[in-house]
């Protein structure tokens, strides 16, 4: 994957900008002398080096005055940049790894103002947002009472409960208190409509049996917190190099919004025992998503860009893996005793 950097500097930075490009393997760059004394870059470079340079550029240019980027995805270019480099130039690569590898310890595929971007769109709490919960808990209370499992994948497709969750990660990784706020309150008003709607469907079926689907998810095992773990890692993977939507929401909404719609069924039907397993079941799969997401993100190696805001972001992380953690082996600890009893 490529990307495109327009950048917009004033004249007198050209020098500053010119010592930051020697550090990176360009692809293309072109340079158009504008009015008012500034300069038009013209960048392409591969999708995994935009994120070192743009945190460099960030930390260097930020504050001149007129200073401008955009990054810009690129879907298509002709002709095709080389992939092969001879053995005179092995030198040259090494350096420039060893450059981009002191200056930047983002290991991930997208920028690190990329992912904010998209995980920040992910959490707004909008009227679009709201329907596609409302859409989301219709189609797997269905899909849950008919034991269609085509019904409820297409329930999982929808995931609307995705993009907050993995803000909530991504807050505790950065330290950025504003952005977790924003996706637990998205959260839990997604939560509350599913709930509802579901509880709503419950109360005028009243069904008399209960599928597989339904009674399988009343119950926690090993099996789940595996499954919760394993989601919660994929999704905040697949958010970090850019994967198809489609795919995270297959793997993050099957922790969470069918146990979900389960709980609203049952307790909608007067269920209120089976309904309390299905409430340890999403409360086990809330836990392992945020515990995994926030792992999987340290792994990736995002962090914030100065070391002030590290400071603030070690803390949090530190409460939130604490919480999280704590929460989990208590869980564990309920499940040990259930199956010994």
């Amino acid at each position: 994957m490529l990307r495109k950097i327009e950048i917009v500097i004033p004249i007198t930075e050209d020098e500053k900008l010119q010592e930051i490009l020697m550090d990176y393997k360009i692809l293309d760059q072109y340079r158009v002398s504008l009015l008012e004394d500034r300069y038009l870059y013209l960048i392409t470079l591969k999708v995994e080096d935009s994120g070192p340079l743009l945190d460099q550029m960030e930390k260097k240019l930020a504050f001149a005055e007129g200073f401008r980027l955009n990054l810009l995805a690129v879907e298509a270019t002709l002709p095709e940049p080389e992939t092969t480099e001879s053995d005179g130039d092995e030198e040259e690569k090494e350096s420039l790894s060893e450059n981009q590898n002191n200056q930047s310890n983002n290991k991930v595929s997208l920028s690190r103002q990329e992912l904010y971007n998209d995980v920040g769109a992910s959490v707004e709490l909008n009227r679009n947002y709201l329907i596609m919960c409302f859409l989301s808990a219709i189609v797997a209370s269905s899909g849950v009472l008919q034991g269609n499992v085509a019904v409820i994948i297409g329930a999982m497709v929808i995931a609307p409960l995705l993009g907050p969750n993995v803000g909530l990660s991504l807050a505790a990784t950065l330290g950025d208190i504003e952005l977790g706020r924003k996706a637990l309150k998205a959260s839990l008003l997604g939560v509350a409509v599913s709930l509802i709607i579901a509880f709503l469907i419950g109360l005028f079926l009243q069904p008399t049996s209960w599928s597989a689907e339904v009674l399988n998810r009343t119950t926690l095992s090993w099996g789940d917190i595996a499954l919760g773990l394993a989601s919660g890692s994929a999704g905040t993977l697949a958010f970090t190099t850019g994967a198809a939507n489609a795919v995270i929401g297959v793997m993050i909404a099957v922790a969470l919004m069918p146990p979900l719609v389960v709980i609203g069924l049952l307790a909608g039907a007067g269920e209120l025992v089976l309904a309390g397993g299905a409430s340890l079941l999403f409360l086990a799969n809330i836990i392992c998503v945020n515990l995994s997401g926030v792992l999987t993100f340290l792994l990736q190696g995002i962090r914030p860009l100065n070391w002030w805001e590290e400071k603030k972001a070690k803390k949090l992380r530190r409460y939130s893996l604490i919480l999280w953690l704590g929460l989990l082996m208590l869980l564990i600890f309920i499940l040990h005793l259930a199956n010994f009893l």
